[in-house]
């Protein structure tokens, strides 16, 4: 038996995902509030890159005596406008490398959307009057809980060992505003008496707002009827029975509080308007915000799009670092600045693609979603990624990449790009597919206008809907409707309140 050798070719072919790939689609994926963090990061260690917003120009490196350059320093030189990165109106000492076209292919397609498509080059402001954004979406801080409650002690308390009692107290107070931890427990971490702690937790329980430091739901409840000046019977009564009220029981609270159905809605009403979680209103320390990647709006009857230039900040080649390039440098410097002068090449092409991708899909999705900008959700079609993707050509992961955390600013609100995208729901009788949002937006109008005596069950909503066409059936219903929080119909039923 021998054994032989044989040498063959084998042609075949297999994506390589280069460096520059996977940076293009890493772009893609982050939300605005990410890529601003990623460029800061780009600009903090790649000196060919600058932020095209500066009123004096690029930043340039100083120069030591004798003209050589003095990388790192921290003195400033103007540059000279704008460079470019098409390779064609500068001599940067090497030749480039292809930028995208080849490489990126269907997950970053060339552009074919026009600048003046994209962006609004007229100078003036995007939106006036009732189209601009609602002042609230601005970034700010949220004062938290507890710096709410301490600024409070400070100016309230001029005792020092009552200050401390109450800070220790604030300190165990939860996002809810309740109490958590033992009272017991922080009168021996405070070497305190009992009589000392609940003289703190007193004061505290004055403070803003109405309910903070309780211990249970009863005694938030009864705090802030305390201070409505209504801590009395029937109501102080009523939260004794809080079980009782959960299950809708009024049959049984309306005996054991001996009032008749009007009065002890009254009552009811009441204790509804008090608020379980008052500490939630100041929120978490951070305050998050949305802003919007793409607005919408109608300019001569026709919808347009424009992306939103303001969320991450314009970075340019600095011309400096760029031309030093021809400069008689170490070796060394020179391929340091070649080596950044392609990756910033690279990075600023990519951004470019990643606004023209964002623009394509939004421009899109405005195309199929045309109904819902006119009338409303209740019009909203069923649309999947693979119908934007073939729309525009190109591949489904890379329309899910820029649906992912970007947001749509559109007269009828702020909407998250995913959020057009529902399933379809072959439930009408004229044969018309039905997205789910606007099924679930059918149902929410009908509980929306129920009587609060009687409200619909799921059975009842299957038929009305039924009566506008719309087949969906009975668990379904149930579904949506959890999926949007509603509780079930007992768990809805109210007392009628006269007035």
């Amino acid at each position: 038996m021998s054994l032989g050798l044989e040498l063959k070719l084998r042609m075949g072919m297999h994506l390589v995902m280069t460096p520059q790939l996977q940076m293009a689609i890493r772009l893609l994926q982050m939300s605005s509030l990410e890529l601003t963090d990623y460029l800061q990061e780009e600009l903090d260690k790649n000196p060919l890159l600058e932020r095209d917003d500066e009123e004096d120009g690029s930043f340039g490196p100083s120069t030591q005596e004798g003209g050589e350059l003095a990388f790192g320093s921290d003195e400033g030189v103007t540059g000279q406008g704008t460079a470019s990165f098409d390779g064609d109106d500068h001599d940067d000492g090497f030749d480039d490398e292809p930028i995208a076209a080849a490489h990126l292919e269907k997950d970053m397609p060339d552009m074919d959307a026009q600048w003046s498509d994209i962006y609004d080059t007229s100078g003036s402001d995007h939106f006036d009057g009732d189209d601009a954004p609602p002042l609230e979406n601005m970034l700010s801080r949220a004062g938290s809980l507890i710096d709410h409650l301490s600024w409070q002690l400070g100016l309230s308390v001029f005792n020092e060992r009552e200050r401390l009692l109450g800070g220790i107290i604030i300190d165990a107070i939860d996002d809810n505003g309740y109490l958590t931890t033992p009272l017991m427990s922080l009168a021996e971490l405070a070497n305190a008496t009992a009589d000392e702690m609940e003289d703190a937790l007193a004061l505290v329980q004055s403070l803003e707002p109405a309910g903070v430091g309780a211990r249970s739901l009863s005694e938030c409840l009864r705090l802030q009827l305390k201070n409505m000046g209504m801590a009395k019977p029937p109501y102080t009564k009523l939260l004794d029975h809080l079980d009782d009220l959960a299950r809708r029981d009024f049959r049984k609270l309306g005996r054991l509080l001996k009032l008749s159905e009007e009065d002890l809605a009254a009552v009811v009403a009441v204790i509804q308007s008090l608020n379980p979680k008052p500490g939630l209103e100041f929120g978490s320390d951070q305050t998050r915000y949305i802003a919007p990647d793409v607005f919408v709006r109608k300019q001569g009857g026709e919808w347009v799009v424009e992306i939103n230039t303001d969320t991450v900040p314009k970075l340019r080649l600095n011309r400096f670092y760029q031309n030093a390039v021809d400069r008689n440098l170490p070796e060394r410097d020179k391929r340091f600045l070649v080596e950044n002068t392609r990756s910033a090449q690279w990075l600023l092409k990519s951004l470019e693609q990643r606004s023209s991708t964002i623009y394509r899909v939004a421009e899109s999705i405005v195309r199929f979603q045309k109904d819902f900008l006119e009338y409303g959700a209740e019009y909203l079609k069923p649309l999947i990624l693979k119908d934007v993707a073939e729309d525009i050509g190109v591949h489904e992961s890379t329309a899910s990449r820029v649906t992912s955390n970007k947001f749509m600013h559109t007269p009828r609100g702020i909407f998250e790009l995913k959020y057009f995208f529902s399933s379809s729901l072959n439930s009408s009788d004229a044969g018309d597919d039905l997205s789910a949002e606007a099924v679930k937006y059918k149902i929410r109008r009908l509980v929306e206008g129920e009587s609060v005596r009687r409200p619909y069950s799921d059975e009842a909503l299957a038929k009305f809907l039924k009566a506008q066409g719309v087949i969906v059936a009975r668990r379904t219903i149930a579904k949506y409707r959890e999926a949007m929080g509603i509780p079930s119909s007992s768990r809805r039923k109210q007392l009628l309140v006269d007035g």
